[in-house]
């Protein structure tokens, strides 16, 4: 059965969480609204022998108003309404908002993700790098200061300029076989980011569907 929730393509992160090596592993997804992918990332992990994994969740929430792609949609329907004014068809909506990202949302969010190795960070993607560039506190049993990322799910802003931002923060800090996995690359200029994946980061690609596409470093 097709695992659901608010995005598709759940079985492809799943089977990019088999591709991660190691048994000290950081994890990180970016965009968690309702929380179906931190909960099969988390679960990948759960019952895995000998292995200490902590995952990482990057949202504002808030009803905070950013860019969701890079396209500007097209009237498709005459008469259609922007601020009160009629407009014909071909004509250009203005970029894709998003407002809906709510605390609500993220207080049903953190009862489904009830993990121990769970951490919220309730920050845009951009406060978070100017944070934690040095790596994220983890307190078990002793505090450490995790700094590789072994696996890092991108849901968040789905515009080129905020996607390769967020990539080129990881990218310095992938471990030795790194897996990023890509959501609803279609909508923004993946081939962009690829080609420094491939030609400059030793990355290759492990998976693509028609929504998702994950790659993996090459050591």
């Amino acid at each position: 059965m097709p695992l659901t929730g608010d995005s598709i393509e759940y079985e492809i992160l799943k089977n990019a969480c088999t591709h991660v090596k190691g048994n000290i592993i950081l994890t990180c997804e970016i965009g968690v609204h309702e929380g179906m992918g931190s909960k099969i990332i988390l679960d990948a992990f759960k019952n895995k022998k000998d292995t200490f994994h902590w995952h990482i969740g990057i949202d504002p929430y808030g009803h905070l108003k950013y860019q969701h792609y890079d396209d500007a949609p097209i009237v498709k329907k005459e008469g259609t309404l922007i601020d009160g004014v009629p407009q014909k068809v071909g004509a250009k909506l203005p970029l894709s908002f998003r407002t809906d990202y709510t605390n609500e949302m993220k207080a049903k969010m953190l009862q489904t993700l009830n993990y121990p190795n769970f951490t919220l960070y309730q920050l845009e993607d951009t406060e978070f790098f100017k944070r934690f560039a040095d790596g994220v506190p983890v307190y078990h049993n002793i505090k450490q200061i995790m700094t590789k990322y072994d696996l890092v799910y991108f849901d968040g802003p789905h515009s080129t300029k905020a996607v390769l931002n967020e990539v080129q923060f990881f990218i310095q800090r992938a471990s030795d076989h790194c897996v990023l996995v890509f959501d609803d690359y279609p909508r923004y200029n993946l081939s962009l980011i690829w080609d420094m994946l491939k030609n400059y980061y030793n990355f290759g690609v492990v998976e693509r569907g028609a929504n998702k596409m994950v790659f993996q470093k090459h050591a």
